[in-house]
């Protein structure tokens, strides 16, 4: 036991030196996974939508079927990392991504077109979740930062479309959608061999196995704390991907060039490659819960601002505001998630609450295309998404009673974080 402890011990010495390779090969493989799997298409969706001749209904369940087939696996996907390892997960995870970019660069009908998006949605759940947990097992104590840095790679992602689709298009025309889903799905081939070559899985402390069957339930799915972020989770969810599916072709509608609609969108996409560290960092100093309400706040008021000013500056400052914040609102709900629960059940309770923001992102599309389709009026959307950020904020406001800002992962695994395996006398406890 002793030599299992100093292996242990190397180990993660080892790693915290590597941190930094860590956080590449993770953004490496976020981008392709959520920034071109997911972020890219509201910016694609534009041209895709005329060269297919497809409604605004039809463009929106194109996003809600990315969300049902993320929905379909997120909450089986932390089952499977304890029996089969997160890296092996990503790996698979992020090839399905791949060639479901590679499908929608050769797709001729909206069948195909679905498919695909489909493919892309089992994928990043593949890959999202056995990710963090590789990280948050490696490096318990910067969790908040690791997370925001994760999930700028969306931000990333957006920023790599909002600066090429407008060359695309002018050098190809009609065709320049297709080859930059081509270029997305070769990238993704590169970040699988960075993730290969990089990563590693973290040795977790362990439970019995059936001491972890029959907490599950009490531990994550009935456990309070953790059914309150899912709730927030799943509000910012649903209003998360209407923005980005509709929000361009807004800004197309209001008169302005897709030059300038390149310009805004990379506002948001450059300041969210930031917002999930700096979120992190504030959320260290002030608090989770304080930071989360400050990011649903501004979010919440960013959405608000094209439907009064719809011009340029009024798009910037919401874009700008919106991708400072939005990155922010995902990476604390996703910390707050595994440091609710013992490092065994991490993945699980991530998992969990991911599944309430998949719902959202289901619903919120397709809602999102329907509204705009029966009232032509894209602002109605965009309020929409508004409202439901600040019934977030309030339902954070009532998370006092929870002692969010405590992490229970410290109190409940810090005496046990040199074992493979937890003494029996502390499974009791548990």
């Amino acid at each position: 036991m002793n030599g299992g402890k100093g292996e242990i011990r190397m180990l993660a010495t080892e790693h915290e030196q590597n941190i930094w390779k860590y956080a590449f090969a993770s953004v490496a493989v976020t981008v392709s996974s959520l920034g071109f799997g997911r972020m890219s298409y509201g910016i694609i969706m534009p041209f895709m939508k005329e060269n297919l001749a497809m409604t605004y209904k039809q463009a929106g369940l194109l996003a809600t079927t990315v969300s049902i087939g993320y929905l379909m696996m997120v909450i089986f996907v932390g089952l499977l990392v304890t029996k089969y390892g997160a890296k092996k997960l990503v790996i698979f995870g992020t090839g399905l991504v791949a060639f479901g970019l590679f499908m929608l660069s050769l797709v001729a009908s909206y069948g195909w077109t679905l498919f695909a998006m489909l493919l892309l949605g089992i994928g990043t759940a593949f890959t999202y979740t056995p990710l963090i947990t590789i990280l948050v097992g490696w490096f318990p104590r910067k969790r908040g930062m690791l997370i925001g840095f994760l999930v700028g790679g969306m931000g990333l992602g957006t920023l790599i479309s909002s600066a090429l689709i407008p060359f695309f298009t002018t050098w190809f025309g009609d065709m320049g959608w297709r080859y930059l889903w081509f270029v997305y799905g070769a990238l993704s081939i590169i970040s699988i061999i960075i993730a290969t070559i990089i990563l590693r899985d973290p040795p977790i402390p362990l439970l019995p196995k059936e001491m972890q069957k029959r907490s599950f339930w009490t531990k994550v799915y009935f456990n309070k704390r953790v059914l309150r972020v899912a709730f927030i989770y799943g509000l910012v969810g649903f209003a998360y991907l209407v923005p980005q599916s509709f929000l361009f072709s807004y800004i197309l509608e209001v008169g302005l060039t897709k030059f300038q609609a390149g310009q805004i969108m990379a506002i948001s996409g450059i300041m969210s490659i930031f917002s999930g560290p700096l979120w992190g960092g504030v959320s260290d100093r002030i608090g989770r819960k304080s930071a989360l309400l400050a990011t649903l706040g501004i979010g919440a008021v960013s959405l608000i601002v094209p439907v009064i000013f719809p011009v340029y500056i009024g798009l910037v400052v919401s874009q700008f505001l919106w991708g400072t914040t939005i990155v922010g609102m995902l990476s604390l709900c996703q910390a707050l998630s595994t440091e609710q629960v013992h490092p065994t059940y991490a993945p699980v309770a991530l998992g969990y609450v991911t599944f309430f923001f998949a719902a959202g992102q289901l619903l919120g599309p397709g809602m999102g295309g329907w509204i705009i389709d029966r009232f032509q009026q894209i602002p109605l959307a965009l309020i929409m998404c508004s409202v439901l950020l600040a019934l977030a904020f309030l339902l954070t406001i009532r998370m006092n009673a929870h002692a969010v800002d405590v992490d229970v992962t410290a109190l409940e695994a810090k005496p046990v974080l040199k074992s493979l395996c937890l003494e029996e006398a502390s499974a009791e406890e548990l």
